[in-house]
């Protein structure tokens, strides 16, 4: 058996290695066999992982799991099991290999930095589902010319893209500047596909640049770090050909599930049926409209939790640093293809039927558990803001209670409103002043959204309000028996909420 296994792995790797031949690894029809083969990968590399990686051994000692057992294993996450043992130790074999790891890093919202290891093999499985969502849009008779916006250096996401898409495209890797993206442009021509790589609210910001005749160029937008709305998408979309996402984290892989031409139609359809909505998603429980991907089950088993939360286990017994059971604390659950086309049948929606090409499972997912908001793919957690102001002495003594409030303005934009609540009969001697040490003392703790403010697309930096007692966005606190630390809205939402975003915070940060 172990010798059918190792055959088995071996004919995936190779055919992973071409686009021609990766496409076999997705033939329609066999989403059963992928499934079920994923979940006995998955088995066999938790049992090599327990043998050979030194800190997972630890972990489930000290949790009191003796068994490998998948349905027994405990949840890992960054605080129970990163954390708390060195890279080294997290390996296989207990070292980090001597050649062909590359790291990359995230800070999160912590404000220190956490390395990730990812090897040769992890590295490629990653290029391969970005072949299956970004470059297959690519006209055919067009080379493709990809165009990195994320946020270079270190960061995982930029490094990673760079990375995975080198040896199958030209490509230049600018980060999120404006003027080298059109000054390329212009230098190479409009005979390529540009894929442009980059996080929403900078992709919308570029296409609506004038410098360039976008007409006579054929863009695909390709999009992580946070998600799109369709109102932005259709903006985009003006300029752009198509707009194409993808759903991954630094803690586990940048690309683990795309959206694809079916996953946008039935969000789509989803957004304008609250019949289909309640059918297929948990709309209602969670207030916002899911992101939607599509994954493969034979490389990612992907579970929901008792607290809806996604709970990811990589099955390639492959990787440097195993992920088993790995809680990035996203809310979300997945669909089977079997479950959702007789609803769309039943719908009578052919036209969604009519998009679909892979018969992969379906990952809906509904932002993070732990009510953090994104910015310009930064992470904002409300504990962010409760840290900064218990630091401060002024804001500590004056400030009530505090909540995030992300929205969409008029124009399509995402943006992100900082509001305190003074408490009762308490002012601030002078609230710009505040809110800026607010912001920068945020900045500093978070080096992600620090990255995230200076690389922005002009007009989407955070504001601060301060709001005097039970006004404006707080006006209905009293009825209530918990305070609500986020709210995310439209823009019509927006308007009726009483935002008043007293001041803009362009200074730069002070380290």
């Amino acid at each position: 058996m172990r010798i059918l296994w190792w055959l088995q792995e071996l004919l995936v790797d190779l055919l992973g290695r071409s686009p021609r031949t990766h496409a076999l690894l997705l033939a329609p029809g066999f989403e059963r066999l992928r499934w079920w083969l994923g979940r006995r990968r998955a088995q066999r590399t938790v049992a090599r992982t327990v043998r050979r990686v030194p800190a997972y051994r630890s972990f489930l000692a000290e949790q009191g799991v003796s068994t490998t057992a998948f349905a027994d294993l405990p949840e890992t996450d960054k605080r129970s099991y990163i954390a708390r043992w060195p890279i080294p130790e997290r390996c296989v074999g207990g070292r980090l290999p001597r050649r062909g790891v590359v790291v990359d890093e995230s800070s999160g919202s912590t404000g220190t930095p956490t390395s990730w290891v990812r090897g040769p093999v992890e590295r490629r499985a990653s290029r391969e589902v970005l072949r299956v969502g970004f470059l297959r849009h690519a006209t055919p008779d067009r080379p493709v010319f990809v165009i990195n916006a994320f946020s270079l250096g270190a960061w995982a996401t930029g490094m990673n893209v760079t990375a995975a898409l080198t040896r199958v495209s030209t490509i230049k890797s600018t980060g999120p500047d404006r003027d080298k993206i059109i000054n390329t442009m212009r230098e190479f021509g409009p005979g390529y596909t540009y894929v442009i790589t980059s996080y929403p609210p900078f992709l919308k910001g570029l296409l609506e640049d004038d410098r360039l005749d976008w007409a006579a160029y054929d863009v695909v937008c390709a999009f992580g770090g946070e998600g799109i709305s369709e109102g932005m998408r259709d903006h985009v979309l003006r300029r752009a050909r198509k707009v194409i996402g993808a759903y991954g984290a630094s803690d586990l892989e940048i690309s683990i599930a795309v959206e694809t031409e079916f996953t946008i139609a039935l969000r789509r359809a989803i957004a304008a049926d609250p019949a289909l909505a309640r059918a297929l998603t948990r709309q209602d429980q969670y207030g916002v409209l899911p992101d939607i991907f599509q994954f493969n089950p034979y490389a990612y088993l992907i579970e929901e939790n008792d607290d809806g939360e996604l709970v990811v286990t990589i099955t390639r017994p492959q990787n440097v640093d195993p992920r088993i059971r790995y809680n990035i604390h996203d809310r979300g659950h997945v669909l089977r293809m079997r479950d959702v086309l007789p609803v769309l049948r039943r719908s009578g929606l052919q036209t969604v039927l009519d998009e679909r090409v892979l018969d992969l499972p379906l990952l809906l997912q509904y932002g993070r558990s732990d009510h953090a908001v994104d910015h310009n793919g930064a992470v904002v957690p409300p504990d962010g803001v409760r840290d900064a102001v218990a630091a401060d002495p002024e804001l500590v003594a004056a400030v009530e209670n505090h909540r995030l409030v992300s929205y969409e303005d008029r124009a399509g934009d995402r943006q992100l409103h900082l509001a305190l609540q003074l408490a009762e009969g308490r002012t601030l001697a002078d609230p710009a002043a505040a809110a800026h040490r607010l912001l920068a003392a945020m900045r500093r703790a978070n080096r992600d959204l620090d990255h995230a403010i200076a690389t922005g697309a002009p007009g989407t930096a955070p504001t601060v309000g301060v709001y005097p007692f039970r006004t404006g966005v707080f006006a209905d606190d009293g009825g209530r028996l918990k305070n609500e630390y986020v709210w995310i809205l439209d823009a019509d939402g927006a308007e009726a909420a009483g935002l008043d975003p007293q001041v803009v915070a362009p200074r730069p940060c002070v380290a």
